[in-house]
């Protein structure tokens, strides 16, 4: 049963490594929710403050935090156009996530946006959706928000209060 689990989480990766190699690419505007009229504070809290703020908050599965090598290794992410970030997700039994990217340069968002988009793309594969059938609403429901040169995606059944959390820090409260 561990070694199925091991080829699935490899065969994932590879997936994800291959949708990032090849440029994959969302149409039309990503998928981005933007936010309109409602842009970051300069008080607002770091991508790390925000997630402790969820962590104290939620229960949540046991996240891995990815470093900069990870984002680029697996999700064709280049840590170095991001000012503060933090992606964290879950093992692979549970779909949860919390990615939130503030983009250093304006000009690099579409790009970023891209990959993400890519990510979000994966997790809502029907491959993706057969292996956690049991997640598969909490996954179909997810979708990239904007504010300013900030991402953010939450996977989660807690996802509008974590969203709350996550837009209470981008405006410093």
């Amino acid at each position: 049963m561990m070694k199925k689990n091991s080829f699935v989480v490899l065969g994932v990766a590879m997936l994800t490594a291959m949708l990032c190699l090849t440029g994959c690419s969302r149409s039309g505007d990503g998928g981005a929710t933007a936010e309109a009229g409602q842009e970051v504070a300069a008080n607002a809290l770091s991508a790390s403050e925000i997630y402790d703020n969820i962590k104290a908050a939620y229960t949540l599965p046991d996240m891995y935090e990815a470093d900069a090598d990870w984002l680029m290794n697996y999700y064709g992410i280049d840590a170095g156009m991001l000012s503060d970030y933090v992606f964290a997700e879950a093992d692979e039994v549970h779909a949860d996530r919390v990615i939130i990217l503030n983009v250093a340069d304006e000009s690099n968002v579409p790009a970023v946006e891209e990959k993400l988009g890519a990510v979000l793309d994966q997790l809502q594969s029907p491959e993706m959706l057969s292996y956690l059938p049991d997640q598969a609403d909490v996954i179909k429901a997810a979708s990239i928000k904007k504010k300013g040169n900030i991402l953010y995606l939450v996977i989660s059944a807690d996802a509008d209060g974590i969203e709350g959390i996550i837009e209470n820090g981008l405006l410093g409260k």
